[in-house]
């Protein structure tokens, strides 16, 4: 019988910190996720750094982490 495959054999686990790269004066994002269904990314906005006015053909969610 083949060996049992474990979650932890195919899982990766991630810390956003490490993900997320701040960038004096600078907006820096990072795409996670990019399918035809849609897109999931990572933003680091440094302090007084905002996002532009966009439209995208799918809902946005918001969660901030630091800041």
């Amino acid at each position: 019988m083949p060996d049992e495959i474990k979650i932890k054999d195919i899982i990766k686990v991630y810390s956003i910190n490490d993900m997320l790269d701040y960038q004096e004066g600078c907006v820096v994002s990072r795409t996670l996720i990019d399918k035809n269904e849609g897109t999931m990314s990572l933003f680091s906005l440094d302090k007084g750094q905002s996002l532009s006015k966009h439209t995208a053909p799918f809902d946005a969610l918001v969660y901030i982490f630091d800041g």
